[in-house]
């Protein structure tokens, strides 16, 4: 009886969310046969997800949870393209309405863990309602213990979003913003070669698809090998080995709207190598450190343009050479040194920090490579056992590595206060500030030989959470 009613309550809650989200959308004139396998991703992508990976696991001794969520938030945004100039028939600043409804699924037993998380954010935009959309980020694992040596994990992911925002959160690097499917598929295994030695072996694909035009398509192999010296309880030292191939297909457009940069993903392929060597160091409870060092070795082979003399061209003003463009295959070799750092202390029950910092070589979705840094910061205080206040600064320098010369800084400071009102009902209001500037080189793009771009974003959310219902234990 008892487990009859939390299920009726899971239920509940899921059609609850679904119809609050029809709601919404329905009301912007957003709910139609297109949108709601987005909306409700259960049924498309979700249930058979659930039931495959769940067949697995023991429906009766294993631990289940359904933990369901939805936060409805407005904010402003001075640039929500993030472009010099707006594109004809839109608005530069927009106030945006989002409802975001979150679900996640875990069912745990003795040797078999299986988890579901699903974000579905339906966005409304009160000035360029053009741009109204539903994105999802759908993630599924499933991990087995087969003896006290030997694991293995297999994963799935399903997301739609906008590559403008993707790829900021990234690298800082501006893209078009176009919308993006992308799909991705991992498997992997974990096996004590000793008491204090582990070996980790994954691959993965990751389709990436822009029903636009405007983008190439992409595949992404790769392939990762980790052994693990566990030396004491604290430290941990390992060698990373990432082999990866990217192919990107052909692109029908622009690859950066307003900012005069064009898409030279066409064809492009991407081969590379990185060896990391990491140190892991807990010091204490409230101190933990990782470092990584290594070195990267990459393939490129793109189309580039040419200029090719045809001849001399007599005029009444003199005689001049005649050049045209060709565009053929080329081919380049890149390599250099790659580290990350991460670096976690409390200071006390109520203050902690956190730092990032690495470089890394990155590909952008319109297939250009990168020599790319980032340096990040996030300080968090309890005002109260209730209050939150959190503030976050980010630093990314690109530096154009193929088809092109660009350099990239981008600058973003954040900082917001979250309430918890109730058990589950929490509300949090933020702002934040961003700033990129990119150089061409040389003689520029289009005539343009640099360019600052800047926005401000100001929000306020209010989260409910239910409580944790399905639990069979």
């Amino acid at each position: 009886m008892t487990r009859h009613r939390a299920d009726c309550s899971g239920l509940e809650a899921m059609n609850s969310i679904y119809l609050l989200l029809r709601s919404f959308l329905t009301a912007r004139g957003l709910y139609s046969s297109s949108s709601a396998p987005l909306l409700w991703i259960f049924f498309p992508v979700a249930v058979p997800l659930i039931l495959i990976c769940a067949s697995a696991v023991d429906v009766r001794a294993a631990d289940w949870s359904f933990t369901p969520s939805v936060t409805v938030s407005e904010s402003y945004n001075s640039n929500f393209q993030f472009t010099a100039t707006p594109l004809p028939g839109t608005r530069k600043d927009d106030f945006i309405t989002t409802v975001t409804p979150v679900v996640s699924i875990s069912g745990e037993t003795e040797n078999t863990k299986f988890t579901f998380d699903t974000v579905t954010p339906a966005q409304a935009y009160l000035y360029n309602p053009q741009y109204d959309t539903v994105n999802t980020n759908t993630t599924a694992s499933l991990t087995e213990i087969w003896s006290p040596r030997f694991s293995t994990s297999a994963s799935f992911g399903f997301s739609h979003n906008q590559t403008l925002e993707q790829q900021l959160q990234a690298s800082g690097i501006i893209a078009l913003r176009t919308d993006q499917y992308q799909f991705t598929y991992g498997l992997g295994c974990t096996y004590g070669l000793s008491e204090s030695v582990n070996l980790t072996v994954s691959g993965s694909y990751i389709k990436s698809i822009y029903p636009s035009g405007f983008l190439p398509e992409s595949d992404v192999y790769q392939a990762v090998a980790t052994p693990v010296w566990m030396v004491s309880e604290r430290t941990n030292i390992g060698l990373s080995s990432t082999l990866s191939y990217t192919d990107y297909g052909a692109a029908g457009g622009a690859g950066l709207a307003g900012a005069g940069a064009a898409a030279t993903g066409s064809g492009t392929t991407i081969k590379s190598l990185t060896e990391m060597l990491f140190l892991e160091r807990s010091f204490s409870e409230t101190l933990s450190l990782k470092l990584s060092g290594g070195y990267y070795l990459s393939s490129l082979a793109f189309a580039a343009q040419t200029p090719e003399f045809i001849g001399w061209v007599i005029t009444p003003t003199g005689i001049f050479p005649y050049y045209i463009l060709r565009t053929q295959p080329a081919t380049a070799t890149e390599g250099g040194f790659v580290f990350s750092t991460e670096l976690r202390k409390d200071w006390s029950e109520k203050f902690s920090t956190s730092f990032w910092a690495g470089k890394q070589q990155y590909n952008d979705v319109s297939g250009n490579s990168f020599d790319s840094m980032y340096f990040s910061g996030t300080a968090i205080y309890k005002l109260s056992e209730l209050t939150t206040l959190s503030f976050t600064a980010r630093y990314n320098t690109n530096d154009q590595i193929s088809g092109g010369t660009q350099k990239i800084d981008y600058v973003t400071l954040s900082a917001d206060i979250e309430r918890n009102l109730t058990e589950n009902i929490s509300v949090k209001l933020g702002g934040s500030y961003e700033h990129e500037y990119q150089g061409f080189g040389g003689a520029g793009v289009a005539g343009v030989t640099n360019l600052n771009l800047g926005r401000y974003i100001g929000l306020v959310e209010l989260n409910y959470k239910w409580p944790r219902i399905l639990a069979s234990h």
